[in-house]
């Protein structure tokens, strides 16, 4: 359970949009303690380029500051990129981003399908030889081959189509509005930071 705080400007003059989140949280068991956030929409030759940077205390003590490292922190990194993809294919195609967590699992469960036959082709490889060996061989070396290299359809959506570092650093400057936004009543407020990803 938490709490948050966020303000929009959507009409900027240089027809940029940002938004800006201050949060927090009492909850003992939450991974994420108090953090803060934003999005900055910038128009560009090529279209719009979403940006944003977050940053958050790890809750849980000393075991979640462990697991902040390792764990969470790389896991919100990876599900905001693929996030970023698919508001991409919903503005780019109209693909209804209700529907893209189902392309994700497919694509997932075929992958992972495939290195299951490579491990199978391998085991049976070993235990042959001649001939039947060196088919099993090159029938696992495919099935991987296949299974990691074989780009996703394009529309999967791919945490590795958005930039986890800023393209320019004037960019990923966090707007200034979230300077002034207050942070969530009773809660105390916490230094900001900037690990950003862009797409």
């Amino acid at each position: 359970m938490g709490t948050g705080v966020s303000l929009g400007d959507r009409f900027r003059a240089d027809g940029q949009a940002t938004s800006v989140l201050k949060f927090s949280t009492g909850d003992p068991l939450s991974p994420i303690g108090p953090g803060s956030g934003y999005w900055r929409y910038i128009p560009t030759d090529r279209g719009i380029r979403f940006i944003t940077g977050y940053n958050y205390h790890p809750g849980m003590g000393m075991a979640g500051r462990i697991l902040d490292h390792h764990i969470f922190r790389p896991a919100l990194g990876w599900a905001t990129a693929l996030s970023f993809d698919r508001l991409r294919l919903w503005a780019e195609t109209g693909q209804d981003p209700t529907t893209a967590p189902n392309r994700w699992l497919l694509d997932a469960a075929a992958r992972a399908a495939a290195l299951t036959a490579a491990a199978v082709y391998l085991q049976h490889a070993l235990a042959q030889s001649g001939q039947h060996g060196t088919a099993g061989f090159a029938l696992a070396a495919a099935a991987a081959t296949a299974a990691v290299l074989l780009p996703a359809h394009r529309t999967v959506p791919r945490a590795g189509r958005c930039l986890r570092r800023p393209p320019a650093r004037d960019v990923a400057r966090a707007p200034s509005t979230l300077a002034t936004l207050p942070a969530p009543q009773n809660h105390p407020a916490r230094p900001e930071g900037k690990r950003t990803t862009g797409s």
